[in-house]
């Protein structure tokens, strides 16, 4: 399995083929890198906020620490969703 981290140089390319293209990416958190701010340095993302609200721990479905997604949320709380939620199927 090959392993990146986000705030490294990785994009996409346009699709040229004619042909649906489908992509599946799958992300985990380590809580305690976050709290102990380690990771890779931001070059290139002009993204503001942040989506750890989105994760949840995978033994007991709990969210992420609030006081630790505060430390990387750098979004405008007044608009916008804050937490996705999947619509009912």
């Amino acid at each position: 399995m090959l392993a990146f981290s986000a705030a490294q140089l990785h994009s996409t390319v346009p699709n040229t083929t004619g042909s649906t293209r489908f992509s599946l990416d799958f992300r985990t958190v380590s809580v305690s890198d976050l709290a102990a701010g380690c990771g890779a340095y931001n070059w290139d993302s002009q993204s503001t906020g942040t989506s750890l609200r989105d994760f949840r721990r995978t033994s007991d479905r709990s969210p992420m620490p609030t006081p630790l997604v505060d430390r990387f949320d750098t979004g405008d709380r007044s608009t916008g969703t804050l937490v996705y939620l999947a619509e009912p199927s």
